[in-house]
């Protein structure tokens, strides 16, 4: 996982495929000008009960805050119990846990780039934005070197 500023993202280049180009969409605020699928994403803070972690086995979460905060959880997907894949084919799975492992807080101005191998549960309250997140959730392919394979 990578925390960061928006503003450094393109140093991120050789882990994070695009990161410049991602980071001039973000800036100018266009979606389609950034070189993978790009899901706008706002929503107030939820209770534990309703948050699951995920993992991806292919696929870098690149997750950009426009507005807001939340917590993010993120601990080895091997800590939890695999559930079912995730939907419509996408790369990878939903995992059963609580929430537990490292807590990082996503805030305004900042990205946070998830890797394939690291389970994560968005949408924790942040004590700085009681009113929940503005982001961008970017989903672009990882290096090979990253990928990992699902073993269920």
């Amino acid at each position: 996982m990578i925390l960061d500023l928006i503003s450094r993202l393109p140093l991120y280049e050789s882990q994070i495929p695009g990161a410049g180009r991602i980071a001039k969409a973000f800036a100018a605020n266009r979606p389609q000008d950034a070189p993978c699928e790009v899901r706008l994403k706002s929503y107030a803070p939820k209770l534990a009960a309703q948050q699951r972690f995920e993992v991806h086995f292919h696929t870098i979460d690149l997750m950009m805050a426009k507005a807001g905060a939340e917590v993010i959880h993120l601990l080895p997907w091997s800590s939890l119990t695999p559930a079912e894949p995730l939907p419509n084919g996408a790369d990878g799975r939903k995992l059963n846990g609580a929430p537990q492992g490292s807590a990082a807080v996503l805030e305004a101005g900042c990205f946070c780039a998830i890797f394939p191998g690291e389970a994560h549960m968005v949408g924790g309250p942040a004590d700085s934005a009681p009113e929940g997140i503005e982001k961008w959730v970017v989903k672009t392919p990882a290096p090979e070197l990253f990928c990992i394979e699902d073993n269920e």
